[in-house]
């Protein structure tokens, strides 16, 4: 039986209703880490996306079998997607042509590892990182679960502190609150744009009128996010509980469900939303192997 030989080339306008059907038919909606939004995809998503990102139709015999998406952060190469279906029967050999695809490509553009992200029930993408020595390098989960219903229950601020609503004021206070806790700077037309948006809440935690901790909630594409940081030394009082209740509150008045992302390996993250009960709805799998 004659090999299937693999198609590569740019995507186009002709290919954007197969592509949102093939996503759909993988995710059947929730957050895409690809497109940063929750729900189905749309022509408008795919277009920025374009605009943004190496889009790579795959074809086998003339027909559209999958899509390969590739992004950058920096300087760095990351293979975002690479979704198939309607693999031919060598499926082997499907796989390895598609993995020597993406190995050329990461080599053109002088990346000393393949990056492969893929979701937990991307079987192909997983048999690429098994069959071909990746190793696994991190996790992006997505954890959700319904908004609170009604106020009561309200946990009360944690004894000496005091939570309320930020504003245009408090801007220094938590740019310097985000890097501090999360790592990376907000940059200050984003805390700009904040205040002018209806779905945003924005809180700010205080001890003796110090801030020690935020919390930012945006209602985006039909789904509530919240973002939370908590200074080391204010962290297991109950006071990140609190912050995530005044967000579910917010999203409860809006009628949306509530998630948030963060990184596997990062085990504060992780005990926390693992102490809200909150459950995983999506894992975003990374994989390396040098070159």
């Amino acid at each position: 039986m004659a090999t299937a030989k693999l198609i590569f080339r740019p995507a186009g306008p002709a290919d954007v209703e197969a592509l949102i059907g093939l996503y759909d038919r993988h995710y059947r909606g929730g957050y895409s880490a690809c497109f940063d939004r929750y729900g189905p995809v749309t022509p408008q998503d795919l277009w920025w996306v374009q605009s943004e990102k190496d889009v790579t139709v795959v074809e086998v015999n003339r027909r559209l079998a999958g899509v390969v998406i590739l992004g950058r952060a920096g300087k760095r190469l990351l293979a975002e997607e690479a979704l198939v279906e309607a693999v031919p029967d060598d499926a082997a050999a499907f796989l390895r042509q598609l993995h020597e695809w993406l190995t050329r490509r990461f080599q053109e553009e002088r990346q000393d590892a393949l990056t492969l992200r893929c979701d937990e029930t991307n079987a192909a993408a997983l048999t690429i990182a098994r069959t071909f020595g990746f190793t696994f390098a991190n996790a992006l989960l997505v954890a959700g679960g319904a908004p609170t219903s009604g106020r009561e229950g309200d946990p009360a601020s944690p004894p000496g502190y005091h939570i309320r609503r930020a504003a245009p004021a408090d801007s220094r206070h938590l740019a310097r609150l985000h890097d501090e806790t999360l790592g990376h700077p907000l940059r200050p037309k984003d805390l700009d744009g904040l205040w002018r948006q209806a779905d945003t809440r924005v809180m700010v935690a205080e001890r003796e009128r110090f801030p020690v901790g935020f919390l930012i909630a945006q209602v985006r594409d039909g789904a509530g996010r919240w973002t939370i940081g908590i200074r080391e030394a204010h962290r297991r009082r109950g006071l990140g509980r609190a912050l995530v209740h005044a967000a579910q509150q917010f999203f409860h008045a809006r009628r949306v469900p509530a998630i948030t992302i963060y990184w596997g390996t990062d085990t504060a993250a992780a005990a926390f939303v693992h102490a809200l009960r909150a459950r995983t709805e999506r894992a975003y799998l990374y994989f390396e192997r040098a070159l």
